[in-house]
């Protein structure tokens, strides 16, 4: 796209619906922070209220209405453009901040759209930085039109400079030029609802519990009640026995079932998976419309998984890490929830150019591992059982035996399944004992290696090596010293060996 063609060379506001997005994010952070005040508000206003809770209430309402106010200020205040090779934002009520996003710093960008901007006709434009532990910009409101043309300029201009330091004469960036997107993937309803079933339920479930106990004692602190005492008293099945705590632990399972499936649909709705020559793009979300681009270039490391359930459906959870700044963005990478084994193979392919051919060789990890850490089974085994011995009380048995075990059969599936697998040219892992995870990443991505050993891994002549690349890490457990030392070596000799960028 030519620098003529912008609309961002001048300073410019975001589009008249970014008022109505800034009012809704306001009452979502009231309703958030405050809704234990807002419910005693609600419930105790038939009762006579003294001077002080008057007084604050009304504090309440004039710091809201203050708030408001300045959601809407913010907006006439909030301006940006493109500067030559950067980003300008300017922004602030009172206090007004200038920031300045190199092009080159960029790490990439987000369209996004839900529901309020749907309705309002416009979406957001979501810009990940370098150096930045979070979002650095966030531009809430933009025609569609405006977004994608901002986004393909900028991407455009890193390419450019890219190829600049690379050498590159114009001619290379001709050929290199992005060809039509052709779609790898489309995940349709039905498709939706077997990944669905496939998801942690569990997971679910520890967050429906904490969620209820944390809004009961948060009301019940609110208006003085024992809440838990007055539930169990209307419904007989909340009282402790094994029936009540049966047909509790069933519909909780059955509510988490339904709302792991409802999310699964709801944010991987219609999920399309293009590739281009130079990069691939994700579009999914029913309510919220997300669209994520990434560079091949920057791909770091491509990371599959599985469980009984995805195994016997035949499906596999992709991530697709990319170069990133500070672990709280590990988050924000390509992910697809259910591919077959040929999309897998395919993807990884078309991402890492010769790895369909490379030879790998095998290593296992050591049997101390199992040895190592059977140890801190042992420790609730004899809690339980000093606590049957001093109480007397049988029922303790079965976790006193239970424990060391089960923690004993699963260390010792995890040492036998676990394996190294290196090539001239690549590194992979294959880790877990009910599921499966597969790591792989070329070796010159690799941008530190360090040995770590225990008191009782130098006793043995054993170490665990773990690899930092920009999009992640890989941690090889209780490997021979030897062979870790001559991983380290051969992992740092390839990257200082080949001249390809690493992002």
């Amino acid at each position: 796209m030519k620098r003529s063609e912008l609309n961002f060379l001048e300073p410019r506001r975001q589009a008249q619906a970014a008022i109505a997005i800034f009012i809704y994010k306001f009452v979502v952070r009231i309703l958030r922070a405050a809704w234990p005040i807002l419910l005693v508000f609600l419930f105790r206003s038939n009762k006579e209220q003294s001077n002080t809770e008057l007084l604050m209430n009304a504090t309440v309402v004039i710091g809201g209405l203050f708030s408001l106010g300045v959601s809407v200020v913010a907006y006439f205040r909030y301006f940006f453009h493109l500067e030559e090779d950067q980003l300008v934002i300017q922004k602030g009520v009172f206090n007004r901040s200038l920031t300045k996003l190199p092009f080159e710093r960029i790490q990439n960008l987000y369209i996004e759209q839900n529901v309020l901007h749907r309705l309002l006709g416009v979406v957001s434009l979501r810009v990940d930085s370098a150096g930045s532990s979070g979002h650095e910009v966030t531009i809430d409101a933009l025609e569609r039109e405006d977004a994608e043309a901002m986004r393909a300029y900028v991407l455009e201009q890193k390419q450019e400079e890219a190829q600049e330091r690379s050498g590159l004469g114009p001619e290379a960036s001709e050929r290199s030029a992005p060809l039509a997107q052709s779609i790898v993937l489309r995940l349709t309803f039905e498709d939706l609802l077997r990944i669905g079933v496939t998801q942690n339920h569990l997971a679910t479930a520890g967050v429906i519990v904490g969620t209820v106990f944390g809004f009961l004692f948060t009301v019940a602190g609110a208006f003085e009640q024992d809440l838990v005492k007055t539930l169990i008293e209307r419904w007989p099945m909340l009282q402790p026995g094994f029936w009540g705590f049966l047909i509790l632990a069933t519909l909780l399972f059955v509510v988490a079932f339904f709302l792991t499936l409802i999310r699964t649909v709801t944010q991987h709705y219609d999920l399309q998976f293009f590739e281009s020559r130079d990069g691939f793009q994700l579009k999914a979300g029913l309510f919220n419309r997300r669209e994520a681009s990434m560079q091949k270039r920057k791909i770091q490391l491509i990371r599959w998984t599985d469980n009984p359930l995805r195994r016997l459906l035949g499906l596999f959870r992709v991530s697709i890490h990319q170069a990133i700044s500070g672990s709280e963005r590990v988050a924000e990478q390509i992910s697809i929830p259910g591919c077959k084994q040929a999309q897998v193979n395919d993807l990884v392919h078309s991402s890492f150019e010769g790895s369909a051919e490379a030879e790998f060789r095998g290593h296992c990890i050591s049997k101390a591992y199992f040895i190592w850490y059977i140890r801190f089974m042992l420790l609730p085994a004899v809690v339980f059982g000093a606590l049957g011995y001093l109480l007397q009380e049988p029922r303790f048995a079965l976790p006193a035996v239970g424990f060391p075990v089960l923690g004993g059969l699963y260390l010792w599936a995890y040492q036998q399944r676990f394996r190294l697998w290196l090539s001239p040219e690549y590194l992979k892992t294959s880790e877990g004992v009910l599921g499966r995870t597969v790591t792989l990443l070329p070796v010159y991505k690799v941008q530190s290696v360090r040995i770590r050993q225990s008191f009782f891994q130098r006793r043995r002549a054993l170490a665990s090596v773990e690899l930092y690349t920009a999009g992640g890490s890989v941690r090889v457990p209780f490997l021979p010293l030897d062979l870790a030392r001559a991983l380290q070596d051969y992992v740092l000799y390839r990257v200082e060996s080949r001249r390809e960028d690493w992002m």
